[in-house]
């Protein structure tokens, strides 16, 4: 169980092939974002370190990570 889950109950969940999962939320502003079509990881797996979303507010920015499923 994640922090996350208490914070956003009922809100839908961006996921992607690999079982990444995401909050479609903006870390900075907690607006809900636009995320993107494709994720980028590194070649071990791990999810590279780059912006994921578009919010109306910050421009492009990251979307709160679940975790994998």
């Amino acid at each position: 169980m994640t922090v996350y889950e208490y914070e956003y109950p009922n809100v839908r969940r961006a996921t992607y092939t690999g079982g990444a999962c995401f909050v479609p939320v903006c870390i900075k502003c907690c607006r809900f974002v636009v995320e993107d079509n494709v994720i980028y990881t590194n070649y071990d797996g791990e999810l590279a370190d780059q912006p994921n979303a578009t919010c109306s507010r910050c421009g492009r920015t990251k979307m709160l990570f679940e975790g994998f499923f």
